[in-house]
Formats: structure tokens, sequence, C-alpha cells
């Protein structure tokens, strides 16, 4: 991987997640969907357009190395580009929640179990309550369509 990197204004517990997961700056596995759409969408800077810096708050990824597309040349990534990987990111975010903790959901105590899950992903306590929200709505969203999947 190259030390060339764009960076993303992710919701804080996406942000801490992914840094707790694939460190920082991220860096994705070389075949993951994330450096697919890196690969894909990373283009040149364009004429007159500043390069990208670190903000307050903003995640740092780094570029995947390509023979292709060498990140010194190619390391820039449009709003639409970063769109598309912030959904990316999303979607890894909720697959993981989902698998990790679906099976718990018949229990009792879901809220402490999810506390627990966010100390275990690295995302601060404080936004617990935002992760049970995103937790269910996918399994309400299941409901709405008479898939019972918990409660």
């Amino acid at each position: 991987m190259s030390k060339f990197c764009i960076y993303l204004n992710l919701p804080p517990y996406l942000s801490q997640w992914l840094a707790h997961s694939f460190g920082s700056p991220v860096e994705f596995p070389t075949n993951s969907n994330e450096c697919a759409i890196i690969r894909t969408f990373v283009q040149r800077l364009p004429t007159g357009t500043l390069p990208d810096t670190a903000r307050n708050g903003n995640v740092a990824v780094v570029i995947p190395s390509s023979k292709a597309k060498p990140p010194m040349y190619y390391n820039y990534l449009s709003p639409r580009g970063k769109s598309a990987l912030a959904e990316a990111i999303m979607d890894l975010f909720r697959r993981n929640l989902w698998a990790e903790l679906s099976r718990l959901d018949m229990s009792s105590r879901l809220n402490s179990k999810i506390i627990a899950w966010c100390e275990m992903h690295g995302i601060d306590i404080d936004h617990a309550d935002t992760v049970r929200q995103k937790f269910y709505r996918m399994r309400n969203s299941y409901n709405r369509k008479g898939i019972f999947l918990g409660k």
C-alpha cells in the first residue's frame, strides 16, 4: 500500500469502528470491495482543484497501490467517489453489526450487549444509542416485510 491518502467525513461512531478495525490511517485489505471502489474512482487531481488535506474529524484512507493508477499521480477521489466509498464502508459496518448481534437478539438485555459490542469494536459508549438504533432499524425493516428475525 502507498501512504497517499484521501480523507472522508464520516459519523464519529463509524470513524471509530473503522480505525479500530483497519488502523489509522485506514488500510483496507488488498482484494476488498473498498479497495476496488478506490481503484476504480481514483483519478488525477483536476486542474484548479486543491489537494485533499486532513481536516479535524476526517478519516484518512490509504490509496491502494496500483500499476495502472500509481497513487503518486492518481490521488484524488471526487465527492461522488467519496460518497460511494462511504456507502461501502457503511454497508460493511452494518454487515458486521448484524452478523455479531443478530444471534443475541432473542435474549433479553440487548442494550447491554450493544454497549459491549461497541466497546469491543473501539466505539465510544456515547455512540451506543446510535448503533442500537441502526440495529433496530435493520431488524424492523425485515419485520415490516413479514420476516421476523427477532422480537
